[in-house]
C-alpha cells in the first residue's frame, strides 16, 4: 500500500513539472513577442524622428538660399533656350508632315488629324500625372512638343478635371461654348455672372487654367494668393496641394515635398490626401530619403489597399527593391 502511494506521489511531481515547464516556455514566447513589438515601436519613432529633421533641414536649405529666385531664372532661361531650338527643329518637321499627310490620318477622307491626335494624346498624359498619379518625368517636354503644333493642354477639348472636382470646382477655362441663339444658351448666360461674382473660385479657377497650360510658376503663385487671401476655404486643402504639385513638375522636391507633407498632417479629410502621400513618397525618393518614400507608399498600401495611388506605390516599392 505504501508502495502505491509512493508511486502515484512521484506521478503527480512530474505531472506538476511538466506544466512548470509548459509555462516557462509561454513565459519566453510572450516576453519574445514583446521584445519584437518594442523593436517595431522604436523603429517607427526613430522614422517618424528621421522625417521631422528632413522636414526641418529642407526648411532651413531654403531659408538660407539668398536669391533662389536668381538661380531659378537662370535655370529656366537656359531651359528655354534648349526648347526654343527643339520647338523651332519639331516645327518644321510637323509642317512637313502635315503637307504630306494633307493634314489627315487614314484614310484619304478620314476627319482625324494630326492635330487631333496631339490634343488626344495631351489630354491622356495630363490626366494620367493629375487623375490617376502615374509619374511621367517626359511630360513637360511632350507638352512643349504639343506646343509646336499650336496646342497645349489647355486647349484640349475634352480634358477633364481631377478626380476631386466637386471639392475644387471645375476649373472655366474647361466650360463647353454655347452659341448664342442655341439650346442651352441662356442657362450659360445665368452661370456665367454667378461664377463671376466668387472671387474665390475666379482666382482657383485661373490658377487651375495656367496650370494645364504649362505655367507653373504663376499657377503656383496665384494658389498661394488663394491660401493667403481665403483662409480655412473649402478648396484650401486642394489649394495647397497644387502648389506642392507645381514645385514637383518645376524638380523642387525639397518645396514640393514641404506641401506635400503639410496636407499630409492637416488635411487628412481632403481628398488630396491619397494623392499628396503618394506625391510625398516621391519627393522624398528624389531627395535620396528612400526610407522616408518607403514610409509613405507602406502607409498608402495599408490605408488605401485598392485606390490607384495603392497601385502606384507598390510599382514604386517594387523598383526600390
Amino acid at each position: 500500500m505504501k508502495m502505491k502511494n509512493v508511486s502515484l506521489f512521484a506521478i503527480l511531481l512530474i505531472l506538476l513539472s511538466m506544466s512548470a515547464l509548459a509555462g516557462c516556455a509561454t513565459r519566453t514566447d510572450v516576453e519574445a513577442m514583446q521584445s519584437d513589438r518594442q523593436q517595431d515601436l522604436h523603429r517607427i519613432r526613430q522614422l517618424e524622428a528621421e522625417l521631422a529633421e528632413s522636414k526641418q533641414q529642407l526648411k532651413a536649405e531654403i531659408e538660407k538660399s539668398n536669391d533662389p529666385l536668381r538661380e531659378r531664372s537662370a535655370d529656366m532661361w537656359a531651359e528655354i533656350q534648349s526648347l526654343r531650338a527643339d520647338i523651332a527643329k519639331m516645327r518644321g518637321e510637323v509642317d512637313n508632315l502635315n503637307i504630306r499627310l494633307d493634314r489627315q490620318v487614314g484614310v484619304a477622307d478620314s476627319a482625324v488629324t494630326v492635330q487631333d491626335l496631339a490634343k488626344r494624346l495631351s489630354e491622356v498624359e495630363f490626366a494620367m500625372v493629375n487623375e490617376l498619379q502615374v509619374d511621367l518625368p517626359k511630360t513637360n517636354k511632350d507638352n512643349n512638343a504639343a506646343a509646336a503644333t499650336g496646342v497645349t493642354a489647355a486647349t484640349a477639348p475634352a480634358a477633364t478635371a481631377p478626380a476631386d472636382a466637386p471639392e475644387e470646382g471645375a476649373p472655366a477655362a474647361q466650360a463647353k461654348t454655347v452659341e448664342v441663339g442655341k439650346p442651352g444658351a441662356a442657362a450659360a448666360d445665368q452661370a456665367a455672372p454667378q461664377a463671376e461674382t466668387d472671387p474665390a473660385k475666379a482666382l482657383y479657377d485661373k490658377a487651375y487654367a495656367l496650370y494645364k497650360e504649362g505655367n507653373y510658376e504663376r499657377a503656383r503663385s496665384y494658389w498661394a494668393e488663394f491660401t493667403d487671401t481665403f483662409k480655412g476655404h473649402a478648396f484650401t486643402p486642394s489649394a495647397v496641394f497644387w502648389q506642392g504639385q507645381c514645385y514637383y513638375m518645376l524638380k523642387d522636391y525639397a518645396r514640393a515635398v514641404i506641401l506635400y507633407e503639410d496636407v499630409i498632417e492637416k488635411y487628412q479629410k481632403s481628398s488630396k490626401y491619397k494623392a499628396a502621400l503618394l506625391r510625398s513618397g516621391y519627393s522624398w525618393e528624389h531627395l535620396g530619403k528612400p526610407e522616408l518614400a518607403k514610409m509613405r507608399f507602406e502607409e498608402i498600401i495599408k490605408k488605401f489597399p485598392k485606390s490607384v495611388e495603392a497601385t502606384q506605390a507598390k510599382r514604386s516599392l517594387d523598383k526600390m527593391k
